[in-house]
């Protein structure tokens, strides 16, 4: 099992709802859609950083 923490989040209601959506599309959890948005988001970062260079 992987290392995982805990925490509390806030965020605007709309926005939760977009993910929420999009969680159900995609057969995940809310938490599972916001840790895959997160992932998919710091790749991004980390290529544009890489291409940078």
């Amino acid at each position: 099992m992987t290392d995982q923490k805990r925490f509390t989040l806030r965020m605007d209601a709309d926005l939760f709802k977009v993910i929420e959506k999009r969680a159900a599309e995609n057969k995940r959890s809310i938490a599972k859609e916001i840790e895959f948005l997160l992932e998919k988001h710091v790749e991004s970062e980390n290529k544009e950083n890489d291409n940078s260079k």
